[in-house]
């Protein structure tokens, strides 16, 4: 066995070696442009195999869901495409899941499109206003915890909202009603929401740790199903003009 001097000797000799190597800095940057050829061909034999693919996307994208009767447009607080979209969450949620929903809301960040304007609306466009795959989430809340969360949107400017109307004054939800009667901080009530706010996006976590129904169905979808309910229906999409958020 070598001695503890001859290691502490072969550590020093180390030491010393890596204090005295040169490090290097970068002194500048210097960058080439190349061009990116036009005349390429393409790929027949991976085109012939993605087109039967891409074709079919095409058709369905251009799938008519139906025709809405006005232009929907993306505001603060209180605009007609968020209010659509809550619309169809809380439509769909009651008539697939649990027909005492109260409420549903459409957090005004998570909508992708600035408007959609009136007549026909294709499946494309539902994609587009929503190309997140978050999925519904139907829950119990008490109305304590539901007014913390609507002070959370009063001071985010408003969003769309179903089934509840109410207030922004000073950066609050004031004058709360449900359903045409005012908030009761300990009745429980029953909210459509999305998986992304209950899970704690937005900066609210009231919600995570209640119980919650999560049927798996996605929200998009919902907002599909919604549109499709008026074209079975033989009726035109409409949407209520009420100021559902008011300053």
């Amino acid at each position: 066995m070598r001695p503890l001097k001859y290691y502490l000797i072969l550590i020093s000799i180390y030491v010393f070696f890596a204090a005295c190597q040169r490090h290097y800095l970068p002194q500048h940057l210097t960058h080439s442009g190349y061009e990116i050829a036009q005349n390429v061909s393409a790929d027949t034999t991976l085109y012939n195999m993605l087109k039967p693919y891409r074709d079919s996307l095409a058709h369905s994208m251009n799938d008519e869901l139906g025709v809405l009767s006005e232009d929907l447009k993306k505001a603060l607080p209180d605009g007609t495409l968020g209010n659509f979209i809550a619309d169809a969450y809380l439509g769909m949620a009651r008539t697939r899941y649990n027909k005492e929903a109260q409420m549903a809301f459409m957090n005004h960040g998570g909508i992708r499109l600035n408007s959609i304007p009136a007549g026909k609306i294709k499946r494309g466009t539902i994609y587009e206003v929503m190309p997140f795959d978050n999925q519904m989430v139907i829950m119990e809340v008490q109305g304590r915890i539901l007014k913390n969360y609507l002070d959370i949107i009063a001071k985010d400017g408003g969003g769309g909202v179903a089934g509840i109307r109410f207030t922004i004054k000073d950066r609050k939800a004031v004058s709360i009603e449900i359903g045409g009667k005012p908030l009761e901080d300990e009745k429980m009530y029953i909210m459509v929401n999305s998986d992304y706010v209950v899970n704690g996006g937005g900066g609210f976590n009231g919600f995570r740790d209640l119980p919650q129904n999560r049927p798996g169905y996605l929200l998009r979808d919902a907002i599909i199903d919604y549109c499709l309910s008026f074209r079975n229906a033989g009726r035109d999409i409409n949407i209520s003009n009420e100021k559902r958020i008011t300053k």
